[in-house]
């Protein structure tokens, strides 16, 4: 038991000192509309995040503001806990559910052209750690893309 103890600790240790580098998104693999009606939008983003460490982390359930072509989409959000392995490109997909009357009305004139090719910006901030070691890093990221309806 005490060297169950000790060996923990001594991870926690190793763990704390080692200086961790930035989490990113290296780019949006998709931008689906999945359902767009007069109450509500519903949409998916796949966002590829690149871990640059030596080390796995769990990303924490997070937000990101979406802005498709300068219209305000509203929140997307990771909801469940998700594993990223050390040293990888891996895509995570995060859910959009806005209402409409949160929107500008003239803003939602214009998503019935977001058929085209747009500027979609992410902002937020990206939760990750491991064991009791939690850090959020900031995002913000723009491309453009054309969305694509499910």
């Amino acid at each position: 038991m005490k060297s169950t103890i000790i060996i923990l600790c001594f991870s926690i240790l190793c763990i704390s000192c080692t200086d961790f580098k930035e989490i990113s998104v290296s780019k949006v693999d998709g931008f689906y509309l999945k359902k767009i009606n007069l109450e509500k939008i519903e949409a998916e983003i796949n966002l590829q995040i690149n871990n640059p460490n030596n080390i796995g982390f769990s990303i924490y359930p997070s937000e990101f503001e979406i802005i498709y072509s300068g219209i305000r989409l509203g929140k997307a959000s990771l909801s469940k806990q998700v594993r990223i392995d050390k040293n990888t490109d891996k895509t995570y997909t995060f859910q959009l559910n806005t209402r409409l009357k949160d929107l500008n009305p003239l803003d939602a004139l214009q998503l019935l052209n977001l058929s085209k090719l747009g500027k979609i910006e992410i902002k937020g901030d990206l939760k990750a750690g491991k064991l009791f070691i939690k850090k959020t890093y900031p995002i913000n990221y723009s491309t453009s893309i054309t969305p694509y309806f499910q």
